[in-house]
């Protein structure tokens, strides 16, 4: 199963390339999901995290983060599933962070099998949704630090 979804920002890219990096970005968005943080080392290479969601009870979900290019113009690094509950048998979900111009993409691109192909397909919605808000969210959260930096 696939899922990939673009989100424009009218921010300083370095902004949004360091709250990638920065572990309250991630606490805020999982806030209001039904999802735990237990741990996060980051995003390079081998760095992990340990997250719990709830779906019919708290499940483990850990992933290791492969660091892939940081620049002037651009950020990447993806999450692979080392450890996935409710049968899912594979985990990617590859971010990047890109400067356009005086604009910054956000592209989240998520795979993700599950070992049953039906079953696959019933949890499509709930594992894409976390990611789905986030075009809302992203756009929340960047503009409160554009608003909060006029005003400084």
């Amino acid at each position: 199963m696939k899922y990939t979804q673009n989100v424009i920002l009218n921010n300083d890219f370095s902004i949004v390339k360091n709250s990638f990096q920065d572990i309250k970005f991630l606490q805020y968005l999982i806030k209001w999901q039904p999802v735990k943080l237990i741990s996060w080392d980051g995003i390079k290479n081998n760095d992990k995290a340990h997250l719990k969601i709830w779906f019919l009870g708290w499940k483990d979900f850990k992933v290791i983060h492969k660091f892939n290019e940081e620049s002037d113009i651009i950020l990447s690094f993806t999450d692979i599933g080392n450890h996935l509950p409710l049968g899912l048998s594979h985990w990617e979900h590859h971010h990047i962070i890109k400067k356009k111009n005086t604009k910054v993409v956000v592209t989240d691109d998520l795979k993700f099998e599950h070992q049953y192909y039906l079953i696959g397909l019933l949890l499509y919605v709930p594992l894409i949704f976390p990611i789905f808000i986030r075009k809302f969210f992203y756009k929340i959260y960047f503009k409160k630090i554009n608003n909060h930096d006029k005003k400084d």
